[in-house]
C-alpha cells in the first residue's frame, strides 16, 4: 500500500490504539494485547507530549523503518524519558501529559517555489543540507499561527542552518495523520 493512502486509511479506532500504545510504552506497560493488525504497517510516527499546553517531550521516525505500532511505541518512551531538551519525566507528571500521535507520509522532495504558497498545516517540511537536517510537523505552522515562509525558516533554524537555507538545502514535504 502506498504511505500516503495508508494514513489516509487510519480511523479514528486506529487512532485511539496508537494513543493507548503510547501511553502504554510511557507508563511501561507492555501489555498491549489488541494491537490491529493495520498497525503492522510500516510508517513513519512522532509522539508529542504536553503538559498544561507546554511541550514536554517529542520524538519519532520520519521514515518507515518499523511497523507503526512499534514507532509509536518507541517514540512515546524517548519522548517521555530521552528527549534531550527536558529532564526525564517522572511519576507524577503522567497523569497530565497529553498526547499526540503523527503518523508520516512520504516524504517527497519538492522546490520552494512549489511549497511556500502552500496553506500553513497541509504539510510537513523536512529539511536537509550535508550533516544538517531538520523537521517541523505541519501542525506546528498552524498552533504557532505561522505563515508558510515562516514555517520554512523556523525549519532551517531547528535543523541549525541560517532561515534561508532553503536556498541550497534539499527540501521535503509530507503529509501527516494527526491522533490525540
Amino acid at each position: 500500500m502506498v504511505l500516503d493512502e495508508f494514513i489516509n486509511s487510519l480511523s479514528d479506532a486506529d487512532g485511539k490504539a496508537l494513543i493507548d500504545i503510547a501511553r502504554d510504552a510511557i507508563q511501561e506497560n507492555k501489555n498491549h494485547l489488541n494491537v490491529p493488525e493495520k498497525l503492522e504497517e510500516k510508517a513513519g510516527a512522532f509522539v508529542t507530549l504536553t503538559e498544561d499546553h507546554n511541550l514536554r517531550g517529542c520524538i519519532g521516525y520520519l521514515k518507515p523503518v518499523m511497523p507503526l505500532a512499534m514507532a509509536v511505541e518507541k517514540a512515546a518512551w524517548n519522548a517521555a524519558y530521552r528527549d534531550p531538551r527536558f529532564e526525564p519525566m517522572t511519576k507524577n507528571e503522567l497523569k497530565n501529559i497529553a498526547i499526540e500521535v503523527t503518523v508520516i507520509g512520504e516524504l517527497k522532495e519538492i522546490k520552494y517555489e512549489n511549497i511556500h504558497l502552500a496553506e500553513p498545516g497541509k504539510f510537513g517540511l523536512y529539511i536537509e543540507n550535508g550533516i544538517y537536517s531538520g523537521t517541523l510537523l505541519p501542525q506546528v505552522a498552524v498552533e504557532n499561527n505561522m505563515s508558510m515562509d515562516e514555517f520554512i525558516a523556523e525549519t532551517c533554524r531547528k535543523a541549525g542552518m541560517g532561515e534561508d537555507c532553503y536556498k541550497n538545502s534539499i527540501l521535503y514535504a509530507y503529509m501527516a495523520k494527526i491522533f490525540h
